[in-house]
């Protein structure tokens, strides 16, 4: 696959500032997952639409935008409003098992891992939503995961990512691997992901949601407007080949 194939599509898009072709081979791919490598936008918002508590679950995001909660207070209160609607992990588990892959996902990740490049999720969403990756062994899963007792009962969450923590997430992840951030290929879609978009050696703009900065598109290495990771999957393949 070559530059010329992947310029001449007109869903993929090379800002100004664009270094592509420039950076070195990479080292470990991150995505983001929901609304990258599956079609649901939010976590959170999933499970919130499911249970019934959607409404409730706005109100606690005014509170956190309004600094009046934490974000692991946020997730730790969602999930008491999952527990009072008597959710539970046969329920959390059953609503990861709808999640669905976004075009072209499969196929990426299998070309990544041909390409012996480890892979992993950086997420601010649920980490029990994501049993759909499991086939393709990612290396490492960072997210927020929902505790369960025994007895499958919510009790809490372990809040490991949150919506502005991701580059320092990924500055962590490439310590304990022994790389830098410049040596990893990165795809996010929404505003969670700007501060990894600032770290990480090459990064790509994944079909944006509507919260995220129209400077974004700008300060990134390329940008996929369609709903489709086989262009991503392009990308890769000219990034490991260079």
């Amino acid at each position: 696959m070559t530059n010329r194939t992947i310029v001449d599509s007109p869903d993929v898009s090379f800002p100004e500032a664009s270094t592509w072709g420039t950076n070195l081979r990479p080292e470990l791919a991150v995505f983001d997952f929901d609304g990258t490598l599956v079609d649901q936008r939010g976590g959170w918002l999933l499970l919130q639409e499911l249970f019934g508590t959607r409404e409730q679950g706005k109100r606690l995001t005014e509170r956190y935008r309004e600094d009046e909660l934490t974000f692991a207070e946020w997730c730790d209160e969602n999930a008491a409003l999952l527990d009072g609607r008597g959710v539970e992990k046969t329920h959390i588990d059953r609503a990861a098992s709808a999640v669905k892959l976004t075009r072209g996902a499969g196929g990426l990740l299998e070309t990544i891992l041909d390409a012996n490049v480890p892979f992993g999720t950086v997420s601010a969403g649920v980490t029990n939503l994501q049993d759909v990756l499991s086939k393709f062994e990612p290396a490492f899963v960072r997210g927020n995961e929902i505790r369960f007792d025994d007895s499958g009962s919510i009790i809490g969450v372990d809040a490991g990512v949150g919506p502005n923590e991701k580059d320092d997430v990924l500055e962590r992840i490439c310590r304990d691997r022994k790389i830098t951030t410049t040596d990893v290929f990165y795809v996010g879609d929404s505003h969670t992901d700007e501060e990894a978009f600032e770290v990480a050696g090459t990064s790509v703009l994944f079909d944006p949601d509507d919260r995220i900065d129209d400077g974004v598109s700008e300060t990134v290495d390329a940008v996929v407007d369609t709903r489709d990771l086989r262009l991503v999957e392009r990308l890769f393949v000219t990034a490991v080949g260079r």
